[in-house]
């Protein structure tokens, strides 16, 4: 009987951790299913003599738990406790996951391994659910992909995903299993290239080099030492090369107000507005220009004015239009608007500027999409809707916060209002839009002041230094692509990403088997 019970007691586990890893890339309430349960067994499991003694004699765990403590403390100097407690149970698996992992027996390789495969399902679900969800709803933005989750964590999954997959491919016996596993890896490169996911991609690069320089230490023999190093100069080089002929050409111009035409094939006369200076796709935005043209040759091809807003209320009519003609190379007049397709003129119509937004392309249409937003934020000083030049602005208010209050910062639950009192005292364009500052380590910073930042920057590398934990490359992968995110993003502040934190990092540090017995206490 007390077999059965520790053998209906590790099946309800493994069914908590299968629900966490198919919620983690795909869906919220799969999380939430999977804690719930993953904490009433190990309540129910009972054995808390036991559990208390793991407990108190691991002091990787206590320190695993500073992060959380850290929320805890910030309860003391706080005002608005209603958004503190909200941000400390969102932060609560930051406790319960690493306890629960730290008392539970290790799992065995195979079992290891097959909880891997599990996560892999999850991103394969999401993945797929989101590419058919995106063509038949007609989408426009390929980000809309990810549906459950943010985009920015869909990302980061499909990055664990691909190298999960070929750490498991390298385990495989079987050449059936092998194949689904290429097959797979073959499926997500392509999501990531034809979403046009930089984040994704720029993760990729940095973590496989990360990879190549670490075995090229590893290795003994001069040739590995040589040749590893090489592959991976190669592989930026090429990168580097393609970014900057893509760089280039969306740059270079090729127009002298001198010979450039006067008039329309109808006569009228153009405007050449190269004081702008806003170049996209290789030529001047607003050369070539003729409205009375084309205001009368769009009204005959929509119904949408040209005065007006996209069917999203978004962006104008009119500029949409001249940049999207300047993209294609056609003049801004009756004969470029009669040259566009029906489909061109619904991609108007939906706030499409730039006919490489629609490539299949995703790295160079979204590379194009940068570039513009930079051109747009430093001329006009643009902001609202852009993805960079909301990071800067958000950075720069962050940075003027944090010198308020360096030492403690200003408590667990004033966050999210200190920030935003911010944005309206330096009067940013982004006040009144409850954003946060993008930057996981400038919140700790906002949240915590030097103290707190340090605390939970220990708590976080200390035990992954101590168990020695970057000779695998699973884990020392996973690090990296938490480190990168929290750089570009509020990481660790929605569910989706706060429980891929949680949950890898308790994984690997007291259920991977790979660590010695003696090490784990």
């Amino acid at each position: 009987m007390l077999i059965n019970r520790v053998v209906v007691h590790r099946v309800v586990f493994f069914i908590a951790l299968m629900f966490l890893l198919v919620g983690i890339p795909f869906c919220r309430p799969f999380m939430s299913i999977g804690g719930i349960l993953l904490v009433a067994n190990w309540f129910l499991e009972g054995d808390f003599v036991r559990k208390w003694y793991q407990t108190k004699n691991n002091k990787l765990l206590f320190i695993v738990l500073l992060f959380f403590f850290v929320y805890l403390m910030g309860l003391v100097y706080t005002e608005n406790y209603p958004q503190a407690w909200k941000s400390i149970w969102l932060k609560i698996p930051l406790f319960f996951i690493p306890v629960i992992f730290a008392t539970t027996k290790p799992l065995s390789t195979i079992e290891f391994h097959n909880l891997l495969k599990v996560y892999l399902v999850g991103v394969l679900i999401s993945s797929v659910y989101g590419f058919i969800h995106y063509h038949q709803n007609d989408l426009i933005d390929k980000r809309e992909i990810a549906v459950y989750i943010s985009y920015i964590r869909f990302e980061m999954n499909l990055c664990l995903a691909v190298f999960i997959s070929l750490y498991l491919l390298q385990k495989e016996k079987y050449r059936w299993q092998q194949c689904l596993l290429l097959i797979y890896l073959a499926w997500i490169f392509y999501l990531i290239i034809y979403v046009g996911a930089l984040t994704a991609l720029i993760m990729l690069v940095l973590s496989f080099c990360v990879l190549l320089l670490k075995k090229a230490f590893e290795k003994k023999d001069r040739l590995h030492r040589i040749l590893l190093p090489l592959v991976f100069l190669l592989g930026i080089s090429g990168a580097i090369l393609y970014t900057y002929v893509l760089v280039k050409n969306y740059y270079t111009v090729d127009f002298d107000a001198h010979k450039a035409d006067v008039s329309t094939v109808d006569g009228n006369p153009y405007v050449h507005d190269t004081n702008c200076m806003l170049i996209e796709n290789g030529s001047y935005v607003y050369t070539y220009v003729c409205e009375l043209e084309l205001k009368e040759a769009w009204d005959q091809r929509s119904r949408l004015p040209y005065n007006g807003m996209d069917i999203h209320n978004e962006h104008t009519i009119k500029n949409t239009l001249m940049r999207y003609l300047n993209s294609k190379g056609l003049r801004k007049d009756r004969v470029g608007v009669e040259s566009l397709s029906d489909n061109d003129i619904k991609n108007i119509e939906n706030g499409i500027a730039n006919v490489a937004y629609v490539s299949l392309m995703g790295y160079k249409s979204r590379l194009y999409g940068l570039l513009w937003e930079l051109s747009d934020y430093k001329k006009n000083k643009v902001v609202s809707g852009y993805t960079l030049p909301q990071r800067i602005e958000l950075w720069k208010n962050a940075l003027l916060l944090i010198k308020q209050q360096p030492l403690l910062g200003v408590g667990s639950g004033d966050i999210n209002d200190a920030f935003a009192r911010q944005l309206l005292i330096s009067d940013s364009p982004l006040k009144n839009t409850n954003k946060l500052c993008h930057n996981q380590f400038l919140l700790f910073f906002i949240g915590f002041g030097v103290v707190g930042f340090f605390v939970i920057m220990f708590s976080i590398l200390y035990p992954f230094i101590k168990r020695k934990a970057y000779r695998y490359d699973l884990f020392l992968i996973f690090m990296l692509i938490m480190f990168f995110s929290m750089m570009t993003d509020d990481t660790l502040e929605r569910q989706d990403g706060l429980t891929l934190f949680a949950f890898f990092n308790a994984y690997f540090l007291f259920l991977m088997p790979f660590f010695p017995e003696k090490k784990r206490e």
